[in-house]
């Protein structure tokens, strides 16, 4: 899948692609009519592009857009002419959509406006409906970025019955499309990281991308990417805007490079680009009209146990409604080191010691946690790899001028955290608390102990009479002291 970014026709941002070397370039209709075209002559898109670069032009009118129906027909004639004049210079251009044009308009400009333009070149848009018929009739069909999701199924399927070439309009995370039957994704995302305080970054055959908040101590444990994209360290660090849109656009061609390869995907940014910078043409697609997919029953001889747990049975004594005891067998589940990872799919397949092509994996997790020496033998492996983790991190920190890393820091934090966890494990303390509320007359005692106290309070035998009492006074006078 090739990713199209978007944006060319802002001239800071033709800059900053051209010097990243980006081979497919969009260019929102829409946005270069906001900027102002020329009104003495025409704008032609072979000025403004190199020979190698791919331009794919979109109408861009986003669907808040408020105009009369009257603007709208001016505009899509308006495109239509700027089509018309740039034809030889595109690579691909789209159909306008939007929910305030009569589907007869959008029917009767395809059969009239695009009907004599090279069928390699143009595009249709799914809004609703069957999307089979429009992958019959066209070889090129754009899909808005939050279904193609889930149409996807559909599009790989009636790519290969029908030969269509089907396109994504618009994505906000284009990674997640790597391994999907889309030729090309537009996209915006680049600019997230100049715009948003994001950070894209491709290292280790993945694509990371970090919000505005880790920032900090995302940008400054990649500097050997850095490097290998020939990038300026200490302005990335700097939030340099260019440099930062740099990096995005590089490790979206390293993605496009791997896209053929089956890698992992860090993604673990929640924040979306502003609705009023997407330029491409939000498609409210409908894909409740869509065919259904008809599922087969499959054999129960087939079914089993999700391999991710196991089952075990135990015998239990259990009490049925009479309060007889009664022995029952139970399943019980439990850890399971089985695992369904096969080297042709796995991330680390590059560097494995042990990959072997169409081969499960070869080695087994048998992780058992019951008693409390087990626990504890778990944590102090975990310690001892945290204690690896936070001496390397401290190394590379050292490497890169002494700088002080926050990561170094978070590190040694999660190393304290788990000292603390065995430290609590070895304590063994015994506590009881008793919670006491006292009356106005009783005392302390009684109200712990009520009648039990008052005997306790007196002596035995009732106490002694006036004649004993007499006899110890006398021998207490009469000790030596």
């Amino acid at each position: 899948m090739n990713i199209i970014f978007l944006g060319g026709e802002i001239p800071s941002n033709r800059t900053i692609l051209d010097q990243s070397n980006a081979k497919r370039v969009g260019v929102s209709y829409w946005g270069l009519v906001k900027r102002g075209l020329p009104k003495t002559k025409k704008y032609l898109l072979e000025n403004y592009f190199k020979d190698d670069v791919e331009v794919y032009v979109y109408p861009g009118i986003p669907a808040s857009a408020t105009l009369t129906e009257q603007e709208l027909f001016d505009f899509c004639g308006d495109y239509e002419e700027f089509i018309s004049d740039n034809i030889k210079r595109i690579t691909l251009f789209t159909e306008v959509v939007h929910p305030l044009l009569p589907d007869e308009f959008i029917t009767q400009q395809r059969a009239s406006a695009w009907h004599e333009v090279d069928e390699t070149k143009f595009g249709v848009i799914y809004q609703k409906g069957s999307l089979e018929s429009l992958a019959t009739r066209y070889l090129n069909v754009f899909i808005a970025g939050d279904v193609a999701e889930a149409l996807e199924p559909m599009c790989r399927k009636f790519s290969t019955q029908h030969g269509t070439k089907f396109h994504i309009l618009g994505s906000i995370k284009p990674d997640k499309f790597r391994n999907s039957p889309f030729e090309t994704t537009s996209t915006l995302a680049w600019l997230s990281p100049m715009m948003k305080g994001e950070t894209i970054v491709w290292f280790g055959n993945q694509l990371h991308r970090y919000p505005k908040r880790m920032k900090e101590q995302a940008r400054s444990r990649y500097k050997a990417a850095y490097e290998a994209a020939n990038l300026d360290f200490d302005k990335i660090l700097a939030d340099d805007a260019v440099e930062v849109s740099k990096l995005a656009i590089w490790s979206y061609q390293q993605l496009e490079n791997w896209a053929s390869s089956t890698s992992h995907i860090s993604n673990i940014s929640d924040e979306k680009l502003p609705h009023e910078i997407a330029q491409t043409t939000p498609a409210n697609a409908d894909i409740s009209a869509s065919e259904p997919v008809k599922l087969s029953q499959r054999n129960p001889a087939e079914m089993r146990t999700l391999p991710v747990l196991g089952v075990e049975v135990s015998r239990v004594i259990e009490q049925d409604e009479t309060g007889r005891d009664v022995i029952k067998d139970v399943p019980v589940l439990r850890s399971n080191s089985t695992s369904l990872r096969q080297c042709n799919s796995c991330f680390v397949k590059d560097n494995c010691p042990a990959f072997k092509v169409d081969n499960p994996c070869a080695f087994n997790l048998p992780v058992e946690v019951k008693t409390k020496e087990q626990l504890k033998g778990l944590i102090n492996s975990l310690l001892e790899i945290q204690g690896q983790r936070v001496a390397f991190a401290k190394f590379a920190e050292d490497l890169n001028g002494g700088y002080p890393d926050p990561n170094t820091g978070l590190e040694m934090d999660r190393f304290f955290k788990m000292l603390k966890t065995i430290k609590e494990l070895d304590e063994s303390k015994e506590m009881m608390r008793v919670t006491l509320e006292r009356g106005n007359s009783a005392g302390v005692l009684s109200s712990l102990f009520g009648e039990r106290a008052q005997k306790l309070s007196e002596l035995p035998n009732n106490g002694l009479n006036e004649e004993q009492t007499n006899e110890i006074i006398k021998k207490i006078n009469n000790t030596d002291i």
